[in-house]
């Protein structure tokens, strides 16, 4: 399906019925990190799986800031009449939710969280090289943004109401302490960790957060 959102066309797959879940991807991903997880999920949700401008099959150029992430992301749910909805945002995803979340903390009902850092001290020093090799060499407008742009201040964690997990895999690139350590700014979220998982093994193109999913979103 396509949305034309904020003047650029936006293609979202949407399967199943009942209460609306949003999947966001995170950057240098598309919605297709969530094929394996989409079916289950859609017998117990109306799932909405969106790509994010210039990624995947919809249009536009990758965004220059998560600010153009976050207009687009709440538009398309005013667009098609999902406030309220559930979330779960991996990577950048996540970070995109949360800052949406704070700007209106009602358009979500519960939200997941995974693999999000929201200042440099999140990240180990070895992923700082990998980014910095493709927005330096590469001009890769996703890790420009994700290196220069992922901040979320305490204060404004502090304005994040939204009942949230904050999951972390225990050999993630993202600090597992850092995430505790945000976790305990925002009023009604708590930390998971996922046991022996890095940063992808658990939310691309896997099974390992189904239940999660599912116990947590009700």
């Amino acid at each position: 399906m396509r949305q034309k959102v904020n003047g650029v066309e936006m293609y979202y797959h949407k399967l199943g019925k009942g209460a609306p879940l949003l999947l966001l991807h995170g950057h240098h991903l598309d919605g297709g990190m969530f094929d394996k997880i989409i079916a289950p999920l859609s017998l117990y949700y109306t799932v909405y799986v969106l790509d994010m401008r210039g990624h995947g099959l919809s249009e536009g150029d990758i965004a220059e800031h998560y600010k153009t992430e976050v207009e687009d992301v709440y538009t398309f749910i005013k667009q098609l009449g999902i406030e309220g909805c559930y979330c779960f945002g991996f990577d950048a995803g996540g970070l995109v939710a949360m800052m949406l979340a704070r700007k209106h903390p009602t358009i979500f009902k519960k939200m997941i969280v995974a693999g999000v850092f929201v200042n440099g001290a999140g990240i180990r020093p070895y992923h700082y090289l990998t980014e910095g090799f493709h927005r330096f060499l590469r001009l890769d407008r996703d890790s420009r943004v994700e290196l220069t742009e992922s901040f979320i201040s305490v204060d404004d964690l502090k304005k994040i109401t939204t009942p949230t997990l904050c999951v972390v895999g225990e050999k993630d690139w993202v600090k597992v302490e850092h995430v505790r350590w945000y976790s305990q700014f925002m009023p009604n979220a708590r930390l998971v960790i996922m046991p022996r998982q890095t940063h992808d093994s658990y939310a691309v193109r896997s099974l390992k957060l189904l239940d999660l999913i599912k116990g947590f979103c009700r």
